[in-house]
């Protein structure tokens, strides 16, 4: 079984998303991360997701995402896996296509103030559009992106203070109930 995991930033995806594939015994794949190889591989530049973003803007960022989402679903058309998907990459439809054909997707929905809470430790991010006020900020990509995550989701996990072991036991527990269904 391969598993999508799409959610906002900070709501636990690549946590959640390592545990869970540590625990089926299959590979996890992290969005960043890979966005990140693919870069390397057609530039030869080494640099983090974030950098690949501030340097190169957001329309090469988006079309450098579809073409790593294209490639993990080729490279692992028959393999059972993990992955993570980045927060913006259900948004676009191309990328929604995609994502449904690679496995089951479940969305990690947080509770509002829990995930401002977990965001904010890591600072203010570059793409809330109001950075002098990230409650705003989350809001709107909330009102904005929760719709389409719902949509796309064959589950939503609810996910308030619990530790990621408690988000992996619950996960398993409604993909038991899915696959029955």
């Amino acid at each position: 079984m391969s598993i999508v995991l799409i959610g906002m930033k900070g709501c636990g995806k690549t946590t959640v998303g390592a545990l869970l594939a540590e625990t089926l015994r299959v590979p996890f794949l992290d969005a960043d991360t890979e966005i990140e190889r693919m870069h390397y591989r057609e530039t030869g530049e080494s640099l983090s997701f974030r950098q690949v973003f501030q340097q190169y803007g957001e329309a090469y960022f988006q079309a450098l995402d579809t073409r790593t989402l294209q490639n993990i679903a080729r490279a692992y058309k028959q393999r059972d896996f993990v992955f993570a998907c980045g927060g913006r990459t259900p948004l676009r439809r191309e990328n929604q296509e995609l994502l449904a054909r690679m496995g089951i997707i479940l969305f990690l929905h947080v509770d509002r103030d829990v995930l401002l809470k977990r965001i904010l430790t890591q600072g203010i991010p570059a793409f809330f559009p109001y950075p002098g006020d990230p409650e705003r900020s989350l809001d709107e990509l909330l009102t904005r992106r929760a719709p389409i995550y719902k949509a796309l989701a064959n589950l939503t996990i609810t996910i308030g203070e619990e530790s990621a072991d408690e988000v992996v036991h619950t996960i398993l527990s409604e993909l038991r109930a899915y696959e029955q269904h």
